[in-house]
């Protein structure tokens, strides 16, 4: 099972499907002038869209992945006001911040290898390299460092805890990162 456990609470990682992914890539450019929902959310961030998708689409792709990661045979659940879709671009971040609902979802539909190379121009010179990572952080105790950091690949998918605070890095490169999140309400255990 894919899931980082650096916590009392896991944190589920995958990989989308190619033909899932590619499909995400046309929601997100059909997207980019639609409605702005920046207001409702953390992000610094100039773009913030409500995403338009096939909602059976959506919950068949993303059903596999709320399943393994409840450790289920069977559940359903809503998404409420989501997703929505943040094209990030270079010097814009997402603070510490939780979710509402049971559990969230982020998926990078696009992370452009520059964000990577950024990387490189900070070896040797720190061990705790974050442009554009994305971070969660839970209370600090015995055994237990209190923060997890990855750097997010085309295609990531992860689910954890709504109420897991977590924040992304802001990134110095000029391009512009494509993710989508929302969140699951009302999960039944069938």
């Amino acid at each position: 099972m894919p899931i980082l456990n650096p916590f009392a609470s896991p944190i589920y990682h995958n990989q989308i499907s190619d033909e899932f992914l590619f499909y995400l890539q046309e929601v997100a450019r059909q997207c980019e002038d639609g409605e702005s929902v920046g207001y409702d959310l953390a992000g610094n961030i100039d773009s913030q869209k409500n995403a338009v998708v096939n909602p059976k689409k959506f919950t068949d792709e993303i059903y596999p992945h709320v399943i393994e990661y409840l450790d289920v045979e069977s559940v359903s659940f809503d998404l409420g006001n989501g997703p929505w879709i943040n094209y990030m671009k270079k010097h814009e971040f997402n603070p510490l911040h939780t979710h509402d609902g049971i559990l969230s979802v982020v998926i990078f539909i696009d992370v452009p290898e520059e964000i990577e190379k950024e990387k490189s121009k900070w070896e040797g010179r720190t061990n705790c390299f974050s442009a554009g990572a994305l971070e969660f952080v839970h209370a600090k105790s015995f055994m237990n460092c209190g923060h997890a950091k990855v750097i997010p690949k085309t295609g990531d998918i992860y689910v954890f805890p709504a109420d897991m605070p977590h924040t992304v890095y802001p990134f110095s490169s000029d391009v512009t990162r494509i993710s989508m999140s929302f969140n699951v309400f009302n999960l039944q255990f069938n």
